[in-house]
């Protein structure tokens, strides 16, 4: 088959009307609205979004009602996220999305999924967005994207079950990950109150360090082995990489290093206007200027720390106010002052039993890491021909 565009197989749907839709009053809601923030490691979060009334969703879907198997493509900050609807979720798009429906007769709906989210796929889209602040994807340019010489509508259906294996086996990892949090937090809450824990402001709590960007220009300062935070990238609360990488040089040049078991939080950016990210390091890292890291005090287990803190996120929020830029802003002098409440003692049981939940969430998560760089080596193996469905499935049996 000859290369063709992205139109050949798919009907592109952009319903957004610019603009966000309105919230629905509390118990009103019926449906969600579904925009960039809510697009996250290739799947739909609903748990940020925005709920919608009957009159809303019926409005906003007036050219089309999204459905499941209908794929969600981000056209602006950043571009190319990508992430199928599933069964049972009411949404309509918010801003800077787009709605791509598949010709099931001629694209196996996972099988484009897995295409849009490869690597070649996401440097093309990347490549067509212009804009020097903000680079946005145009319908038309999307519409125009080339893609590769496919193989038969069966051959896709088996790769993308064979891939498909890996995402089902992430998606119990991310269930995994949430359980071992929202179990972390429940007893976190629960103790906090005893007799056994003490009120404590974040400032004398732990040594607060800023960050830094090193200069984006020099080539000696980027691409080292050392992961660099920021409040773009900083989406896990358990952080071991980066979309951005600096060397040692770059590091010395205009950022910061922080070890293992450093609590890191957003205090700009904005992500802000809608949530908190706050994770806890799993190695060393860099961070620049948009978020703090905390070092706790010797008597302060930093997983400890990082739940006192996780679990007040809401509040948190409160506090937040807006730059000149609009962007959400977290005023230091504020949330240093912020309290918490810690446990008189840090090898008290309550604090291994928070350590212990982070440690198991962290391996899932890191094992999730190894299945999606596995997925997409495969992907190309098997689209070209290079890999045989039956070598990917013995491969993909071993990581499961």
């Amino acid at each position: 088959m000859n290369k063709q565009t992205l139109e050949s197989f798919c009907q592109i749907i952009v319903d957004c009307k610019n603009r966000t839709p309105p919230e629905a009053p509390p118990g009103e809601g019926t449906a969600f609205a579904v925009g960039t923030p809510h697009i996250v490691d290739g799947r739909i979060d609903l748990s940020t979004a925005r709920p919608v009334t009957e009159e809303t969703f019926s409005t906003w879907t007036s050219r089309a009602i999204p459905q499941p198997g209908d794929i969600i493509l981000t056209r602006e900050a950043p571009v190319g996220r990508v992430a199928m609807i599933k069964e049972g979720m009411r949404i309509c798009l918010g801003q800077r999305t787009m709605l791509i429906r598949t010709d099931k007769n001629k694209i196996d709906n996972r099988f484009f999924e897995f295409l849009l989210k490869s690597k070649k796929i996401q440097q093309s889209l990347y490549a067509k967005a212009s804009g020097s602040t903000t680079p946005h994807l145009r319908v038309t340019q999307v519409r125009e994207l080339e893609i590769p010489n496919l193989p038969s509508t069966s051959r896709q259906k088996n790769i993308s079950d064979t891939l498909g294996a890996l995402d089902d086996k992430i998606a119990v990892n991310e269930q995994i990950v949430d359980t071992s949090l929202n179990l972390a937090e429940q007893i976190y809450l629960k103790h906090s109150y005893t007799p056994e824990f003490k009120a404590i402001t974040l400032e004398s709590a732990a040594k607060w360090l800023s960050g830094g960007t090193p200069k984006t220009n020099e080539q000696d300062f980027w691409d080292g082995d050392i992961p660099w935070i920021s409040a773009k990238s900083l989406k896990s609360p358990f952080i071991s990489n980066s979309d951005r990488n600096i060397t040692e040089l770059g590091a010395q040049s205009g950022s910061r290093v922080v070890d293992k078991g450093t609590v890191i939080f957003v205090v700009r950016g904005s992500s802000l206007k809608n949530e908190f990210r706050i994770g806890v390091t799993q190695r060393s890292v860099a961070f620049g200027q948009d978020c703090k890291a905390l070092v706790a005090n010797e008597n302060i287990d930093p997983h400890t720390l990082f739940h006192a803190i996780r679990s007040r996120r809401s509040e948190i929020l409160d506090m937040v106010d807006e730059t000149a830029i609009g962007a959400g802003r977290l005023s230091t002098d504020l949330i240093s002052k912020f309290e918490i409440r810690v446990p008189n003692s840090p090898e008290n049981e309550i604090s291994i039993k928070l350590r212990l939940l982070d440690e198991k969430a962290a391996r899932v998560q890191s094992e999730s890491r190894t299945l999606a760089e596995l997925r997409d080596t495969l992907l190309p193996q098997l689209m070209s021909g290079k890999l045989r469905v039956k070598d990917a499935e013995s491969i993909v049996e071993d990581a499961t």
